[in-house]
């Protein structure tokens, strides 16, 4: 039997564990920096493969090295674990078992794909001339764990990385990757608006937060509908508002969470100072202060056309049709990693009946999608260090 198909054969065999162990992780979501069970349970399968993982790397994260027969480079996997903090929708098998926290995002999927790849790399070891570093990172989703890991050196040696991501917009049986610029840069945002709160029947005696907050959401859309050619990329969201607990009471501080998400620098500075302005000049009109913090800053993730194409040679060896996804205004801290090494990085179809919109209550995922994405990973390194042909 040729390489490749023992390869496509060895996925299918792993095919039911990948599926369940997603749906452990799924059950049991854990929020950025907190992620200790699905860290723990990382671990024991890698030591369970004959490896060393070290754990607690950038915090909860997981790395550990296949070394391969002879010498050569090393190529990083990375895969993400954290969760979202939002409820799932009620009536799956599988669905979150702890309230106001969901794998909204497939890190579950990508976590057990990753675990696959290094089931997959391990007994072809000695085949390899390099080494493979499987990196399984907190924190994606606010920005941070990517940066918390470089900073505890898990690039030292590393030459070049790749990361997929499961993707509900397009079904089973597609991918989407492209050379150059793939995902846009990120600002998450958060303004805060403080007045005197009071009595809601006398409210002429308040400077009304909650009133300023909704001035604001409405203001500041005009920077991308106004002032932003059509040619430029930019979004910019309000996606959460919090603030007051009582009908008759006006809430003396109001905190609106968002995000700007941007291609060009000078679009970002711009937007950023075009916030601070209008914040600033809603919030005197009406007798209120605000505050604005930048959370999380992640940027445009550019990828290298050697990597893509190690990526594309593999998903069409798998079985997959690749596409170019045009550029996708999502983001993702792996664009830290792609700034300090060549970098590859794929979107695995996995939509379809069923499956809702990333960051949703009702996300989920065509769960083939994960054998999917392990064996196009280990591919895509066995390719790199002279292994088995992709």
């Amino acid at each position: 039997m040729p390489a490749q198909d023992q390869l496509t054969s060895d996925r299918a065999a792993l095919e039911s564990e990948l599926i369940e162990t997603r749906r452990t992780l799924h059950r049991q979501p854990e929020l950025s920096f907190a992620e200790y069970r699905t860290a723990e349970l990382v671990a024991g399968r890698l030591r369970a493969l004959g490896l060393e993982p070290r754990t607690g790397v950038g915090g909860t994260g997981v790395v550990a090295d296949v070394d391969g027969g002879r010498p050569g480079p090393t190529v990083l996997i990375r895969a993400d674990m954290d969760a979202l903090p939002l409820d799932e929708i009620d009536g799956r098998p599988y669905g979150s078992e702890v309230p106001g926290r969901m794998h909204a995002c497939g890190h579950d999927a990508h976590t057990s794909a990753l675990l696959g790849a290094a089931s997959l790399l391990v007994p072809r070891a000695d085949s390899l001339a390099g080494r493979v570093r499987l990196l399984f990172q907190p924190a994606e989703e606010i920005g941070a764990g990517a940066l918390a890991m470089i900073d505890d050196g898990v690039l030292d040696g590393v030459d070049e990385a790749i990361a997929a991501h499961v993707f509900s917009p397009i079904p089973f049986g597609l991918v989407a990757t492209r050379p150059g610029e793939m995902l846009v840069g990120a600002d998450m945002f958060e303004l805060a608006v403080e007045g005197g709160g009071g009595h809601s029947g006398i409210s002429q005696e308040t400077r009304d937060a909650v009133f300023a907050a909704a001035q604001l959401v409405s203001s500041l859309q005009l920077i991308a509908a106004r002032e932003t050619l059509p040619t430029e990329t930019l979004v910019l969201t309000i996606a959460s508002i919090e603030g007051g607990k009582a009908a008759n009471v006006v809430a003396s501080r109001v905190t609106l969470r968002g995000t700007i998400r941007w291609l060009d620098e000078a679009v970002r500075e711009r937007t950023l100072k075009r916030i601070e302005e209008i914040a600033a000049g809603v919030c005197a009109a009406l007798r209120v202060s605000h505050t604005l913090r930048i959370s999380a800053t992640m940027p445009v993730l550019r990828c290298d056309e050697a990597p893509t194409d190690l990526l594309r040679g593999a998903a069409a060896a798998a079985g997959a049709t690749v596409i170019d996804p045009g550029l996708v205004t999502a983001s993702e801290d792996f664009a830290y990693f792609a700034e300090r090494v060549p970098a590859g990085f794929i979107a695995v179809g996995a939509g379809g009946a069923g499956c809702g919109a990333h960051h949703a209550p009702d996300f989920d995922i065509d769960e083939r999608a994960v054998g999917m994405t392990a064996e196009i990973l280990a591919r895509a390194a066995i390719a790199r260090l002279g292994g088995e042909p992709a």
